[in-house]
């Protein structure tokens, strides 16, 4: 029994033994592998990311799907009835004010300008003879003609005096009639096509016998939004700094530059926007009335300054940048004047050292020191 306790003992004492020695052996490696801790320096700055804003003349194209109309067309309807005489023209053929279009039989109408003339003859001689005796009775008096005879001079003065007038309307009215059977351009244009023969009857209510198209100059209507008519009108003058420019549907571009002339007085109200009326040479009439073509407007921005428009935000009250002013930062409220691919055309309302903050500053600390890298 007393064995068996000792050697008890001896394990609880071996036992502790051990675990001094690796206490030991611990403490030992430790200190033989501890290093120097250097203290961290503490750095209270932020740097973000800038980039100057630098004004700049920009160059904007903006596309509208416009078409073609004539600025002007008319349809030529005889005003007298007749057989055609003469048709100096061909379908398609370009023709100037004043050409010879068609004529139609003239003697039957001439003949009438020849009866016109001779009763006016006859009525000019009845009224000069009534006026002469009515002036003979008027100087007479009643001692030498009776008052019914006074009475019937001045009637039959009245007569011829009305007859004259008469024949004199008729006389005008065939004159008028007379220079119908010469059908003239009355504009330079293109001749639409017609089915019409020499020995045709026309009149009146036949309806148009052709018609011309004016295609030089021709007119392109496009529109624009109302608000990109704002946008444009610059100073109160729509597309000002501006060239209005063509691409025909085979890609091509035109060769002449447009000339603004008027906008409608209205914007339409089913698409908010307002029509354009632009005028083109068009000597080759590459340019057919209804036809579709790109219009392609090219404005400058003097002095403008291009903003991605992920850096623009737009608020109830107008949109804003976010910039670096002498170190600080600050929101700076911005004119879009046009879109340019991903950009924002802006008007230059800024210092000369203002940078454009490029980076999200929503969660900065109020009391952080903030150092700026221009980014170009």
């Amino acid at each position: 029994m007393e064995n068996k306790n000792e050697r008890n003992i001896y394990i609880f004492l071996l036992l502790v033994l051990c675990l001094i020695s690796l206490g030991m052996g611990y403490y030992i490696y430790k200190k033989e592998h501890i290093k120097e801790i250097k203290p961290v320096p503490v750095n209270d700055s932020i740097t973000l990311d800038v980039t100057p804003i630098v004004p700049q003349v920009v160059a904007v194209t903006n596309n509208y799907v416009g078409y073609v109309e004539a600025i002007n067309q008319v349809q030529i309807i005889p005003y007298i009835s007749g057989y055609l005489k003469e048709i100096a023209i061909t379908p398609g053929q370009n023709v100037k004010e004043g050409d010879l279009l068609i004529v139609i039989e003239p003697e039957e109408y001439k003949a009438r300008v020849d009866a016109a003339d001779a009763a006016v003859l006859q009525a000019q001689a009845s009224f000069e003879y009534n006026q002469n005796y009515y002036e003979r009775v008027q100087k007479s008096g009643k001692r030498a003609f009776s008052e019914i005879e006074i009475d019937n001079a001045k009637n039959n003065f009245l007569q011829a005096q009305a007859n004259l007038k008469n024949t004199q309307a008729n006389k005008m009215l065939a004159d008028v009639n007379y220079s119908y059977t010469i059908i003239k351009a009355p504009i330079s244009g293109l001749v639409g096509n017609f089915t019409l023969s020499t020995g045709d009857y026309v009149a009146p209510n036949s309806g148009a016998l052709l018609s011309i198209v004016q295609t030089d100059p021709i007119r392109v209507v496009f529109s624009l939004t109302d608000t990109e008519y704002l946008n444009m009108k610059d100073g109160g003058s729509l597309f000002k700094d501006s060239v209005i420019k063509l691409r025909l549907p085979n890609g091509r571009q035109y060769e002449y530059a447009g000339e603004f002339k008027y906008t409608n007085n209205e914007l339409n109200k089913s698409t908010n926007s307002l029509a354009v009326y632009a005028y083109f040479k068009n000597q080759k009439n590459e340019l057919l009335p209804n036809a579709y073509v790109t219009v392609e407007v090219n404005k400058t921005f003097k002095d403008s300054v291009l903003i991605e428009k992920s850096f623009v935000k737009m608020l109830a009250d107008g949109n804003y940048i976010t910039l670096a002013r002498n170190n600080q930062i600050m929101q700076q409220k911005v004119n879009i004047l046009s879109d340019k691919g991903n950009q924002y055309v802006l008007e230059n309302t800024f210092e000369p050292n203002d940078l454009l903050l490029l980076e999200d500053t929503g969660n900065l600390p109020s009391n952080a020191k903030l150092d700026f890298k221009i980014v170009k």
